[in-house]
């Protein structure tokens, strides 16, 4: 039971730091990076105690944290005394001033697609390792199904925190090796 109680401490805190890290003037890849290490770790403390259930109970803590930031920042944020303007911010470009559509295609295409195919690879690669060492058909799938989701929606906010294009392709293209290669070395055995 102290894994659990470990992990749920872990996932508030990281929700807390989430929410520092986010409200900065400026953006600290290295904290938030620091915030969803815990998050995970966390997580990883709450499986350890007591399995699945583990997970789910420190899961609480941290949705609770979370809808308690969300609620102190709705209520103290100041009542905005202009209407909102009906434009999206940069979804339209003004009149005269340049789409950017193919840049904006590239970021799509390379935080969904490309980046589902490299948490995938890095999943089937766990994946991989699990049932050549013994985890068992079964949990090696389990563990690929929610690895994948996981992997993925942090590697989505790691390349839009990114700055330049090189980062971005640099982050993609090592889940793809680090994932890539042992799969491929595995269909040849």
């Amino acid at each position: 039971m102290a894994w659990v109680w470990a992990g749920s401490a872990m996932t508030a805190a990281a929700v807390l730091l989430l929410r520092h890290a986010w409200g900065l003037r400026v953006r600290s890849v290295p904290l938030l990076g620091a915030a969803w290490g815990v998050l995970i770790l966390g997580l990883v403390a709450g499986g350890i105690g007591h399995g699945a259930w583990g997970v789910a109970v420190a899961s609480l803590p941290m949705m609770l944290c979370a809808f308690g930031c969300l609620a102190v920042a709705g209520w103290t944020a100041p009542r905005d005394k202009v209407r909102a303007s009906q434009r999206r911010a940069h979804m339209l470009p003004d009149a005269g001033e340049p789409s950017y559509i193919g840049r904006r295609l590239l970021t799509f295409l390379i935080t969904v697609p490309l980046a589902l195919a490299a948490s995938l690879a890095l999943a089937l690669a766990i994946r991989l390792w699990m049932s050549a060492n013994g985890g068992g058909e079964a949990n090696a799938n389990v563990t690929t199904l929610f690895l994948t989701p996981l992997l993925w929606s942090v590697l989505i906010v790691l390349l839009l925190l990114a700055r330049r294009r090189r980062t971005q392709w640099l982050m993609l293209g090592v889940p793809l090796l680090v994932g890539g290669l042992p799969i491929l070395w595995g269909t040849m055995l």
